[in-house]
């Protein structure tokens, strides 16, 4: 199996893990050849930006991240996917939301679906640092309010619709989501889209693990999904987040102060982000039906869904 690996320039293998999982992938959704070519295109990229790559590669599902230096940026990260679209979409959004709190982009190659972005460092997860739930919730909010922004030409980026498909499109399967629950969720998805009073470039992924620290002791938000629509439904990964978030028998109690903190921190209405959450975790269900998702995830979110629909469906 070792000598059969696809290797970068440097002799680094690439993970088995990742390069089975884009071989699984609907080929009809990746660039052709894009993992045959990874070493021409890494080692491209370090050639031009004088990059000495970290010999320990990150574990991810679809899309390869490599932690480096350059002589000239100084700590980098290379990413790279196989789904352009999906590519396109978190580098439009980095681009389009440039400032302090957000990784900046040096370098992109839209042919080969990598770029060279800023290494947070030293990079510490907001899940990793001592701090209540309550704080780290209205830090949470007050980053991501610091990436949305009025978008005149959403090109390259995915409308909120779109990005719910798999819920609002979704063949229900009782067996693993209830019928009522999904029906519900498309009640209140559809409300919310269509009395939505504005859109904006949202994250699409504010989580623990997407928060880093830097060493001034500032945040950054990092691997955007590049979407378009309400700013409301940001709240909705941090709601079944971290992992394990809805295990204890207080989640309703936390669930509602979160929602309390996000409207406070964003001016918008409890309900609506409730409803966004509640929308939110049953699609995110619906994703966790179609792949290999993690043990329990699927329950877990099914169990947010219904803990979070008691706080405005009355």
């Amino acid at each position: 199996m070792e000598s059969n690996q696809i290797r970068l320039h440097n002799g680094t293998p690439l993970p088995i893990g990742l390069i089975t999982t884009v071989s699984k992938w609907p080929q009809h959704e990746l660039t052709p050849g894009w993992t045959s070519s990874l070493p021409a295109t890494v080692e491209h990229l370090c050639a031009r930006w004088e990059i000495e790559l970290e010999p320990t590669i990150p574990a991810t599902n679809v899309t390869l991240v490599l932690l480096g230096h350059s002589a000239q940026l100084g700590p980098v990260v290379i990413k790279s996917s196989p789904l352009a679209g999906e590519f396109r979409a978190e580098t439009t959004a980095l681009t389009l939301a440039a400032g302090a709190n957000v990784p900046r982009v040096y370098d992109v190659d839209f042919d080969r679906s990598a770029m060279v972005l800023e290494r947070i460092v030293p990079g510490t997860q907001l899940r990793g640092v001592p701090m209540t739930d309550d704080d780290a919730t209205r830090l949470a909010a007050e980053t991501v309010r610091g990436f949305w922004r009025p978008v005149s030409d959403p090109r390259g980026l995915h409308p909120l619709r779109h990005w719910m498909g798999a819920l609002l499109e979704w063949s229900p399967r009782p067996t693993a989501i209830s019928n009522d629950l999904l029906s519900r969720a498309r009640e209140v998805a559809e409300a919310l889209l269509t009395r939505s009073p504005r859109s904006v470039l949202l994250h699409g992924d504010v989580q623990h693990h997407n928060l880093l620290r830097r060493a001034s002791g500032d945040w950054a938000i990092i691997d955007p999904k590049g979407l378009f629509g309400d700013p409301g439904f940001d709240i909705g990964a941090w709601m079944y987040n971290p992992p394990g978030v809805a295990e204890g028998g207080n989640y309703r109690e936390l669930a509602a102060r979160r929602i309390a903190i996000c409207a406070d921190v964003w001016g918008l209405p409890q309900d609506d982000l409730a409803g966004w959450a509640f929308v939110a975790a049953t699609l995110n269900a619906c994703w966790a039906t179609s792949g290999a998702a993690p043990d329990g995830l699927i329950d877990q979110c099914v169990h947010v869904a219904r803990q979070v629909r008691t706080l405005f469906d009355t």
